[in-house]
């Protein structure tokens, strides 16, 4: 995972640029120049003078109480999640009834620092915290249920992306992640911060620190909305797209201020408090790596004004964190118990600084502070070209008054339209503000699977969006295996009320295999050719279903590939030419696409083929239901129910009837897994199929995956396998087990399983995506 964020660090820097022209200074423009840097030198002695004078109007002895209460900062630091730590020195503090007055922080430090300020406990803070889905907030999926069908049905399958502008500028990605997920996440935080802009009016006055990434500048942020702040503070550059406003670009504080003391003396702090967990820094050696460099690169600076910045605090807490990582977020409470650790050596010093009176009136004003329902009925649209405020209104929850829950669900809402990369929002009495980012761009994709008996594919894609009164999306399709394929699509979409109107054409061509089995041991392999045209209408019906029909031109040719060549079997070496019909069902209410928990997937159609060459004909239909329950929290059951049949099945090319085998449903093509059974291991006109499943989530994103399915199939008529073994039973029962992996890259399963009519057992491999 780090090696494919430091690629996109790699590509995101490079730059190109013309080559200045010769050009030849005068002297006086020479010492112009060089008089420049001496002014900023100078400024940056007359910041340091005046810092040094804040420092000499105090002069605190930790060991002799204060008679006049001092203003009391609190300073703390970046560092992904080991700003846990932050939480236990503010446990020790509120112990000690330490009244603080001013807070600032950088990155993980800023967003405790924020909801200190605002008036959480320790405690309130750690709860959350350590109820956080980090891998969910670490995505940039919007939620499955507001997808458009069309989406559903084609999931997002390239976890590798870059764009190309309309002059055919290539660009990659500024961040793995847009940090969408997150910024509602502190949406959700910091709600009852809402109606106040100036964070001098918290009842603790904050800062969070920035970087300009157009000069690497730290910036100060002192006001507007306080989940965007601490964004900007926190969005690691590579990782998290930099926050763009104006003609600048904001990452994370740590680049150029990881500690931030200078910032709470300047605000008028007598007695500074700084808690520094951030990593030491790491000299460069032969043993050091791609990663080490770039994380040297990007934090000079902030290492920089780290080092001089841990010198000027009142009291430096250190936690000790070597042996924690800033992005294991699994061992938090561990870390909690390291700040408190770390703060109780100073609790001599802060019972001098102990004030209880004022630390409850601090204490009162954040309990005041709530986050209320509110009446929307105004919308403002910032930064849109193609979304409109009716497409807003429509997306908007019912309800006269609308809490945080339904705001988000809306942002959520607008953010899972396909056109839309980020939203960001913020509410003035009855206004809502949404500030979009869209992409028009093309996209180019990739992405790369493996499948045992199938073999190792790359999918490339290009899709080309172009919004108008109907959405268009055209995509170009191409498979690089050892069965390449090659598509071009266009998707044209309407959308009335809570209905979609579509249409969608296809050309395609590629090569199919068939897979002839004894028992588990591949011992053949044939070919078909696969020349298909085709037009498809449809409407969706409360965004749950998708009725249409499909009108298509194939042209079919199998052949022997390799193994044996089988003789008995009858009907593999053909060509045949069909127009056939299709009215097909789709429904789907998944909460996710990929180990799902709950919902359910049905697929209903029916199809017919007739040849133009040869007077053939044939017709049927097949069914698909998935249905998914949750037991407990971890535990999920599943249950399935497949089924089709094919009426004058010996007039169908090998490609258009049934297999059944493999890890997953692939109806596209007529594949229906099966545990127990390789990929395509039986062809059949009829079968009937049903499966349960139970699904335990070892991890947030690991599973451990049981399954057992029986099917009753016809023995074909087409293919005369009789002298195949499984060709001799009409019932067959399987089951197995294993382990799926939901990684960035797409799904990794691994399972072992085996059927009623082999004795050892099958190990299959899937990795990715199913093309």
């Amino acid at each position: 995972m780090k090696l494919f964020f430091c690629i996109f660090f790699i590509f995101s820097t490079l730059t190109f640029s013309e080559t200045p022209g010769n050009i030849i200074y005068s002297n006086k423009e020479r010492v112009t120049a060089i008089e420049k840097q001496i002014e900023l030198l100078m400024e940056k002695k007359a910041v340091l003078e005046n810092l040094k004078n804040e420092l000499s109007k105090y002069n605190y002895n930790p060991n002799i109480p204060t008679k006049v209460r001092p203003k009391i900062a609190l300073v703390l630091s970046g560092g992904g999640a080991k700003g846990a730590a932050h939480i236990g020195v503010l446990k020790v503090l509120e112990k000690n009834h330490v009244p603080i007055d001013i807070i600032t922080g950088t990155s993980a430090g800023s967003i405790v620092a924020a909801m200190y300020a605002i008036g959480y406990s320790p405690e309130e803070i750690e709860k959350i915290l350590i109820n956080l889905k980090f891998n969910k907030l670490l995505s940039n999926d919007p939620n499955r249920a507001f997808k458009s069908l069309v989406e559903k049905i084609d999931p997002d399958k390239y976890p590798l992306s870059m764009s190309i502008d309309k002059n055919f500028n290539l660009s990659f990605p500024m961040g793995v992640l847009n940090g969408e997920m997150v910024y509602l996440q502190l949406k959700q935080i910091f709600g009852k911060a809402e109606n106040i802009e100036d964070f001098d009016n918290f009842p603790i006055r904050y800062r969070a620190m920035t970087t300009n990434l157009q000069n690497g500048k730290p910036v100060t942020l002192t006001h507007g909305d306080l989940a965007l702040a601490t964004l900007k503070s926190m969005a690691i550059p590579t990782f998290i797209d930099p926050i763009h406003e104006g003609k600048n670009f904001y990452v994370d504080g740590g680049v150029a201020d990881n500690f931030p003391v200078a910032e709470a003396i300047s605000m008028g702090a007598d007695i500074v408090i700084a808690v520094n967990i951030s990593s030491a820094d790491k000299p460069i050696t032969d043993n050091s790596n791609i990663i080490t460099i770039i994380d040297k690169l990007s934090t000079y600076n902030g290492n920089r004004s780290t080092d001089f910045q841990k010198k000027i605090p009142n009291i430096l807490i250190t936690p000790d964190l070597d042996n924690h990582s800033t992005l294991n977020f699994n061992d938090l409470d561990v870390l909690v118990k390291s700040g408190e650790k770390a703060a109780n050596n100073f609790n001599y010093a802060f019972k001098n600084l102990s004030n209880k009176k004022d630390f409850d009136q601090i204490k009162a004003k954040g309990k005041l502070l709530n986050d209320s329902p509110r009446k929307i009925n105004h919308i403002v649209l910032i930064g849109n070209k193609v979304l409109t405020e009716r497409q807003v209104e429509i997306l908007k929850p019912t309800g006269k008054l609308l809490n945080r829950n339904d705001l988000n669900l809306w942002a959520e809402k607008i953010y899972a339209l396909n056109f839309v990369d980020r939203v960001f929002y913020h509410v003035k009495k009855d206004t809502i503000y949404f500030t979009v980012r869209e992409n028009s761009k093309t996209k180019l994709q990739a992405g790369i699977s493996y499948i045992s008996d199938y073999g190792a594919a790359l999918e490339v894609a290009a899709q080309m969006p172009d919004f108008g009164l109907w959405t268009k999306n055209y995509t170009l399709r191409a498979e690089l295996s050892k069965y390449p394929k090659l598509s071009i699509k266009d998707i044209s979409e309407y959308k009335l009320a809570n209905m979609n109107f579509l249409v969608a054409g296809e050309m395609s061509y590629g090569l199919y295999p068939l897979f002839i089995y004894d028992k588990k041991d591949q011992i053949s392999t044939y070919k078909g050719n696969l020349f298909n045209t085709n037009i498809s209408v449809g409407t969706t019906l409360f965004n749950k279903f998708l009725l249409g029909y499909n009108l298509a031109y194939k042209n079919l040719h199998t052949s022997y590939d390799s193994g044996s060549k089988l003789h008995f079997i009858k009907n593999l070496n053909s060509s045949e030419n069909y127009i056939t019909n299709t009215l097909f069902l789709y429904g789907d209410t998944l909460n996710e696409g990929l180990y799902p928990t709950k919902g359910f997937q049905f697929s209903l159609q029916g199809f017919s083929g007739n040849s133009i060459s040869k007077e053939k004909a044939y017709e049927g239909f097949s069914f698909m239901q998935n249905s998914y329950f949750p037991i407990t929290s971890k535990l999920s059951l599943g249950l399935s129910f497949n089924g089709g049949k094919i009426l004058d099945g010996k007039n169908a090319n090998p490609l258009e009837v049934f297999s059944i085998g493999g890890l997953r449903n692939s109806t596209n093509r007529n594949n229906y897994g099966f545990y127990g059974l390789p990929i395509m291991d039986i062809y059949t006109d009829k079968f009937l199929m049903g499966g349960v499943s139970l699904q335990y989530s070892l991890l947030e994103n690991l599973y451990l995956i049981g399954k057992y399915n029986i099917a009753n199939y016809s023995r074909i008529t087409l293919l005369k396998t009789s002298q195949i073994a499984n060709g001799d039973k009409d019932t067959i029962k399987g089951y197995g087990g294993g382990f799926g992996w939901r990684t960035f890259l797409g799904p990794m399963e691994f399972i072992v399983a085996t059927s009623d009519y082999t004795s050892s057992p099958l190990y299959q491999v899937q990795i990715g995506y199913t093309f």
